[in-house]
């Protein structure tokens, strides 16, 4: 109908096994080259596999072509066939001559026979032939073949169908060989399914005489876009219709590469086209293409396209927003309590820096060490003349009632209800090389003893103990006092 529209000269999508059609991908180039590398080197069994609608039947013709005339070629289309009838139909095919002694037998009991008028040979003698005698004519015609320098294959299309008792029969005629090589090499041709049933118990035998295996695969999207070229140039060099490239998009995810497939709604989208009088075959046609064929099953189609194509593409998108929103919110979260936390130091230093009194007294919780702090007017004990505060030396117990001296800066380190802990407090810490002493406080009507670094005369020396004591895991707090008057 479309084929004056767009000046073919012939359907470009047509299912019939046309070798002139056949588009040779990587993998048809590579399973047609396997196959007459096994026929030129005349290996016994060769296995040709791939899925429903690859194309192994147009591959079948296309070998054909490409076959020297010395070649003798029986072709099985049909597999379905008893062990018996696919001998007869192999010798049938090979145009096999009977024996003289069987001729000499026939013509004796039949004088008038059909006769093919090209080779003079009788046809109708296979159907009344025992197997013994169509197994000994097929034997010398394959000698003679040999003997003329010629060679004979046996290609059986759709094999995963074959019985088991006919691969078999196979097997026993691939036993018609000479010293050195075989006489009749056998091409299975079929779908995936050939490989289990090659592997199965009952075939080990014919199984470990398969020399050359092949898988043919769908083509990938590139190649589909270079298929429906090439048949659209074999059709018609001079047509004028040409398909987007989104129309070729959308023509890959329905056929998922198989020929058989593209053919199909690559021949509806044309109709589509025709009927819309376009020369440019868009998305559109294609997907009217594709409802056509599908009928019932359209739902479920766009269904599950949407389930392989679009769904991983929005979780893909859902799932990088929810990481991105994680990991900003993490961030935020981060520069917030690290931004609270200089705040926090920053108010402190504040405080313990320039406040001329210091904070009020804390009444701690009994058996605890955290200091309390003191009034801003204490009364300190007189600590030892100073010395280099990176070699301290150890300096005896000040006596608390004798030595006073105005100071600016403390370190509060304890808090302690016993006077004898606080003096080991104070043994430690000389002991670590700090100017350490203690200092009784009465605050209400408890008496606490508190524990000190110091006097420093500025707040670097000061600090400089502060961190380290705050290393040591201790609690030590910063005191700015005033000088007594």
């Amino acid at each position: 109908m479309y084929e004056n529209f767009y000046r073919f000269s012939e359907k470009p999508f047509s299912l019939t096994p046309d070798p002139r059609f056949l588009f040779l991908s990587k993998h048809h180039q590579g399973a047609l080259d396997h196959m007459l590398y096994g026929i030129n080197q005349r290996e016994g069994f060769m296995a040709v596999v791939g899925d429903v609608g690859t194309g192994k039947t147009t591959l079948c013709r296309c070998l054909l072509d490409r076959l020297d005339h010395n070649i003798q070629v029986a072709l099985v289309l049909n597999p379905m066939l008893s062990d018996m009838d696919l001998l007869r139909t192999c010798v049938h095919d090979l145009e096999v001559k009977p024996t003289s002694v069987f001729a000499e037998k026939t013509v004796s009991i039949t004088p008038s026979l059909e006769v093919d008028s090209r080779e003079g040979v009788d046809m109708n003698w296979v159907n009344r032939a025992s197997k013994k005698e169509l197994l000994d004519a097929l034997n010398t015609f394959l000698l003679e073949q040999h003997r003329a320098g010629g060679s004979t294959v046996l290609i059986i299309d759709e094999a995963q169908n074959l019985p088991l008792d006919v691969m078999e029969q196979l097997r026993i005629l691939s036993n018609l060989e000479t010293e050195k090589e075989k006489l009749l090499q056998i091409i299975f041709v079929g779908q995936l399914e050939l490989n289990d049933k090659l592997k199965s118990p009952e075939l080990k035998q014919l199984n470990q005489r398969i020399s050359i295996r092949y898988e043919i695969r769908p083509l990938s999207q590139k190649e589909t876009v270079q298929y429906i070229n090439h048949r659209l140039l074999v059709a018609g060099a001079g047509s004028r219709v040409s398909f987007k490239p989104s129309a070729v998009k959308e023509i890959f995810k329905y056929s998922q590469g198989y020929p058989r497939l593209i053919n199909l709604v690559c021949d509806r989208a044309l109709l589509s086209g025709y009927n819309d009088q376009v020369d440019v075959i868009d998305r559109s046609q294609v997907n009217h293409g594709i409802k056509s064929l599908l009928g019932e099953d359209e739902k479920n189609y766009y269904r599950e396209h949407f389930i392989r194509f679009r769904l991983p593409v929005i979780a893909s998108i859902l799932f990088c927003l929810a990481g991105l929103a994680f990991f900003v919110s993490a961030q935020m979260d981060i520069d917030w309590k690290s931004g609270f936390s200089d705040l926090k130091a920053r108010l402190a230093t504040a405080q313990w820096l320039d406040i001329k009194e210091t904070p009020p007294v804390l009444k701690p919780a009994k058996d605890t060490t955290q200091a309390p702090l003191m009034d801003k007017k204490i009364t300190p004990v007189r600590a030892p003349a100073p010395v280099s505060e990176k070699t301290p030396e150890k300096q005896p117990a000040p006596s608390d009632e004798t030595l006073k001296i105005e100071e600016s800066y403390r370190i509060q380190i304890y808090s302690l209800q016993k006077v004898a802990e606080a003096r080991e407090e104070v043994r430690k810490l000389r002991e670590e090389n700090y100017r350490a002493y203690w200092k009784k406080a009465v605050m209400g009507d408890e008496a606490w003893y508190m524990v000190y670094a110091g006097p420093y005369e500025d707040t670097k020396s000061a600090r400089v103990h502060l961190d380290a004591l705050k290393l040591t895991g201790r609690n030590p707090i910063l005191l700015s006092v005033t000088k007594s008057p």
